[in-house]
């Protein structure tokens, strides 16, 4: 119109994002992304990713848990998540996509809760919320899916290292977090404080290259910090409101000590039916 040429700019659509796993011809290529590759490469006898959801955990550990058993050679494997129906939901139908559907390395018994190697080797399924079950196998490694969870019980970890002793053998965790818990003092700790066993991976939701930013935008900006800390970023973090919310290990924890003889101790109880409570106190004297 009047020797004017008006030009629309198109929209640019997104690269194409490659997907997780992809078989070309026979070759199986896997995409890590960061955070999966820093997990992968660690040496470390615990492994313990935390991450946020949909980040790209339970897709990994198979070929975690794979990795581990070419290395350790035929015998049991463990792999163990918080209850029977999340095993149904997300770990079983990952792990079989590998290790039957991709690689055909064996079956898979539903009666057994094991997948079984044509050498004898065994995976075998069971659930944390029954740590009896994961009791009758002298194990060369462990996979343990969703340990964040409330149902997955301190006993099924204990009953995993038990298992795994023998051998001395290496475990991963890979799990959202949802608050806190005897992951946090058990592993989170004991890393932070230096122990050279555990290692622990932590990276947030959108470091999977799936994973859509306005998702994770939309969730922080609609959530409680807290919460979206634990659900979106890996990070353990106190609900507001509670109790325990101005508890800080750095300013109200010290190093042990031996109490001295002379300082008077105090002792208080609450034998409440749901959470009974003790508390000890020492005192010192010139302060």
């Amino acid at each position: 119109d009047g020797g004017h040429l008006m030009v629309i700019a198109a929209p640019i659509a997104p690269a194409p994002v490659a997907p997780f796993r992809e078989v070309v011809g026979d070759t199986l290529i896997v995409h890590q992304h960061p955070g999966q590759k820093r997990a992968w490469h660690s040496t470390a006898r615990f492994v313990v990713m935390l991450a946020g959801t949909q980040s790209g955990k339970t897709c990994w550990g198979p070929h975690w848990l794979l990795r581990e058993i070419k290395s350790r050679g035929p015998g049991d494997y463990l792999a163990v998540t918080a209850t029977y129906p999340l095993l149904k939901l997300k770990m079983l139908p990952e792990f079989l996509a590998l290790f039957h559907d991709i690689l055909h390395l064996g079956v898979w018994r539903e009666a057994d809760k094991v997948f079984l190697f044509n050498d004898g080797t065994r995976v075998i399924f069971a659930s944390a919320t029954n740590p009896e079950s994961i009791e009758s196998a002298t194990a060369l490694g462990a996979w343990l899916d969703e340990a964040g969870q409330t149902q997955f019980q301190r006993e099924a970890w204990e009953a995993v290292q038990r298992r795994l002793a023998l051998h001395q053998g290496r475990a991963l965790f890979t799990t959202t977090l949802y608050g806190l818990g005897w992951l946090k003092t058990e592993l989170y700790d004991r890393w932070r404080a230096g122990d050279t066993s555990i290692e622990v991976i932590q990276f947030e939701s959108i470091l999977n290259p799936m994973f859509p930013r306005a998702e994770y935008d939309r969730a922080r900006e609609t959530m409680p910090g807290w919460k979206f800390d634990l659900f979106y970023r890996g990070q353990f973090a106190q609900p507001a409101g509670l109790i325990y919310d101005a508890f800080n290990e750095a300013t109200c924890v010290i190093a042990r000590f031996p109490i001295p003889s002379g300082w008077p101790c105090y002792v208080g109880h609450d034998f409440g039916g749901a959470n009974p409570a003790a508390l000890f106190t020492a005192q010192d004297p010139a302060t």
